[in-house]
């Protein structure tokens, strides 16, 4: 029972600060590295279809609900004999309008669907609609479009900007590239870069000051081992290597991350580089050391390699070795481990 309430506490905590981070909306992911698209990759920049009225008007797929843009500023309409029994709040709701209060700006632009990685309430039945808005400086904010929740004062507010995504010209709605059926909100910017907004919200939550990333791996011989990982907004990294239960980290390692994250490029989205330098390794070799563990020993003073990333909700980040070197092998000179299944603890 204590185990689950700290495990609730953490998730409730992470997400606080989560929709903090994307409030300041001045993030960084390290740095995220862009590349010039191919010829015929850039896009035809084309903010919103006009209707009369000179207003833009966007609705989901099932017509639960509809945002109107017009002259710089945004509501947002519930058709709520639409939503039936799907709505899982209070009995009485208000269609609205509603007036949209946003951080950055005025609206020029909005796009609404039904998109897993912006659904806060983690229904698997039901995913209740979400409005991304696209505002004047180029910037992407959104929140969730549920009757039940989000109104103070006949007004709906911005749950905050999305970090990393800057200079955006357009957004479209559809199908991931995955072809699983899940969709999602593609943003492109004036370079013509892509960027898939359910990959930047997940990835919110991925640091902050006071917590560590952990993975526990038992090997063959049934040793537990610990690894620990700090990553922050500078795009540093801190890995500590040791055993489940030891007082002090057998291993240490400093140095960078750089995340990609557009879809154009030479680079796939959703990959992470490191570059890590050993500080601080607990075991010593003499002068007549096997040639074999001196090899081993200087291979591993720095670590360089690629990993693709995923996550599984807030608290959660898996990373699986690409191409370089492992994070930690399963004992000295053994295989090295090539996914990674972290979760996160609020403090060290």
């Amino acid at each position: 029972m204590k185990k689950t309430l700290i495990i609730v506490l953490l998730l409730i905590a992470a997400l606080v600060l989560g929709l903090a981070a994307c409030g300041g909306g001045n993030g960084s992911l390290g740095d995220i590295s862009q590349y010039e698209p191919e010829p015929g990759e850039g896009i035809d920049i084309d903010v919103g279809d006009d209707v009369p009225g000179n207003a833009i008007v966007r609705e989901d797929e099932d017509g639960l609900v509809s945002v109107r843009v017009r002259d710089g500023s945004a509501e947002i309409y519930f058709y709520l004999d639409e939503w039936g029994d799907l709505n899982t709040g209070q009995d009485e709701f208000v269609e609205g309008p509603f007036q949209i209060v946003t951080l950055s700006g005025a609206v020029v632009d909005a796009m609404v669907g039904k998109i897993s990685a912006l659904d806060m309430t983690g229904g698997a039945e039901f995913l209740v609609p979400s409005v991304a808005l696209l505002t004047e400086h180029g910037r992407v904010e959104y929140l969730m479009a549920d009757p039940a929740v989000g109104w103070q004062e006949n007004e709906y507010r911005s749950f905050g900007v999305l970090p990393w995504l800057k200079d955006i010209a357009s957004f479209s709605y559809e199908e991931t590239f995955n072809f699983d059926g899940d969709k999602t909100i593609y943003v492109w910017d004036s370079k013509g870069y892509q960027y898939n907004v359910s990959q930047v919200c997940r990835l919110i939550n991925i640091f902050h000051e006071d917590g560590v990333w952990e993975f526990f791996y038992t090997n063959v011989n049934d040793y537990e081992l610990s690894l620990g990982m700090v990553l922050t907004e500078d795009g540093s990294m801190d890995l500590s290597i040791g055993s489940r239960f030891g007082d002090e980290p057998e291993q240490t390692y400093t140095g960078s991350y750089e995340v990609f994250l557009a879809l154009n490029g030479e680079r796939d989205s959703g990959n992470m580089d490191i570059d890590l330098d050993c500080s601080w390794w607990v075991a010593e070799l003499g002068d007549d050391a096997d040639t074999a563990d001196r090899e081993y020993w200087d291979e591993r003073m720095n670590l360089t390699g690629t990993y693709t990333f995923g996550t599984e909700g807030d608290g959660y980040l898996n990373l699986y070795l690409h191409a370089g070197d492992a994070l930690m092998y399963t004992y000295w000179r053994g295989e090295p481990i090539e996914a990674y299944y972290f979760w996160q603890t609020m403090f060290f």
